[in-house]
């Protein structure tokens, strides 16, 4: 399956999960095990999106975030297919783009891309080379591509049931960067140590 049908097909999957009780579960689970994990603790500085209703809920991870004193920066998209991640306050004032997705829509507000972890949105996930696909923009592999080397942040994703494959059914390209670590629900890590056990 090309990229192309690869995305239609699985936003029409993860259209149908978000509508399940299992996802909102599995959210919550994911946000847990967020806040528990090694390099949250230890970052001051993080960047995320705010979710669209078929990927991963974010919003109570940001809200966390800034409750435990992590400074928050959300992605901002330009038309170039360039970003920026913003200084987010809770409060400060928020504009929807034409994908759907809420931005900072102060342009004052301040632009740090020099962050000690970047939380990475997408369709599918696979730990197997920690692949991911994105939504077709290439944002994040441009930004990741751009800042990364420099800066050493690590870049992880959200893992639910719905967007996750043992290998990915998708082509890898040269120009996909994978991620440092895929947060990814219990069951199915359990599921993958019962595997690697029988294999």
């Amino acid at each position: 399956m090309d990229k192309k049908a690869f995305r239609a097909w699985q936003r029409n999957r993860l259209i149908t999960f978000a509508k399940s009780p299992v996802k909102k579960a599995e959210d919550q689970e994911l946000l847990n095990l967020a806040l528990s994990h090694p390099w949250v603790k230890k970052a001051h500085n993080i960047g995320l999106t705010f979710s669209l209703p078929l990927e991963v809920n974010t919003l109570p991870l940001i809200e966390s975030l800034q409750k435990m004193g992590k400074k928050v920066y959300i992605a901002r998209c330009y038309s170039n297919r360039q970003m920026d991640f913003v200084f987010y306050e809770a409060g400060s004032e928020l504009k929807e783009t034409k994908f759907g997705v809420l931005e900072v829509a102060s342009q004052e507000a301040p632009i740090k891309n020099n962050l000690d972890l970047l939380f990475v949105p997408g369709l599918g996930f696979s730990p197997e080379g920690k692949a991911r696909i994105g939504f077709g923009g290439g944002y994040y592999d441009r930004f990741l591509a751009k800042y990364q080397k420099d800066y050493q942040f690590k870049a992880v994703s959200l893992v639910n049931s719905g967007m996750y494959f043992e290998e990915p059914l998708w082509p890898q390209e040269s120009f996909d960067i994978p991620l440092d670590d895929l947060i990814i629900v219990k069951e199915i890590k359990q599921q993958e140590a019962e595997n690697n056990e029988e294999g």
